[in-house]
């Protein structure tokens, strides 16, 4: 069996205006250069049809500094907290490096980000909320208070003041017959 190796910033093997939705699941949140965003934004864009949808997952820089300092205070540091909050981005050679090369970006830069390339957002949503935060006492409740919990999560999770404090965060927008402003 043959599989397929694809690269998110050169969907070539893909023809212009071929799908209805594009998922972008990952890629944008380990594309540390802005080019390679952006390559990113243009394939997925150039591949989906005029009325098509863009979903994307990010991670926000909001969420990201407070989670891991305090999961290790050994990142309880401000040099890294400044750099997530002023760049973005994290690279594996980082002497606070945490994970691996990473790009973390905020609800303004994504909706942003969406608006230049002419993509109408019809959804932007918290999908994790703090609930990473809640995994010491999460898995000991019971099926009704999971229940309550989720139900309060699915009514907040679009709440513009409280996304940036989620881990993963998902927008998405529909493609305009405009071109991109990349």
């Amino acid at each position: 069996m043959h599989t397929a190796v694809l690269d998110a910033t050169d969907l070539i093997s893909f023809e212009d205006e071929i799908f209805d939705i594009v998922l972008n699941m990952g890629p944008f949140y380990h594309l540390i250069n802005l080019d390679m965003r952006e390559k990113c934004m243009a394939e997925s864009l150039r591949v989906l049809k005029k009325g098509g949808l863009l979903v994307t997952a990010y991670i926000s820089r909001f969420y990201v500094f407070p989670h891991v300092a305090t999961s290790n205070t050994k990142y309880l540091n401000i040099d890294l907290a400044k750099q997530i909050l002023q760049t973005g981005v994290l690279k594996h050679a980082d002497p606070n490096c945490f994970w691996t090369d990473t790009y973390y970006a905020s609800p303004s830069e994504m909706e942003r980000y969406y608006d230049i390339n002419n993509l109408n957002i019809i959804d932007h949503f918290a999908q994790d909320g703090i609930t990473p935060m809640l995994k010491n006492v999460v898995d000991d409740w019971n099926e009704e208070q999971f229940s309550v919990w989720c139900d309060y999560h699915y009514s907040a999770c679009r709440e513009k003041s409280t996304l940036g404090a989620s881990n993963h965060i998902v927008i998405i927008g529909r493609k305009t017959n405009c071109r991109t402003k990349i």
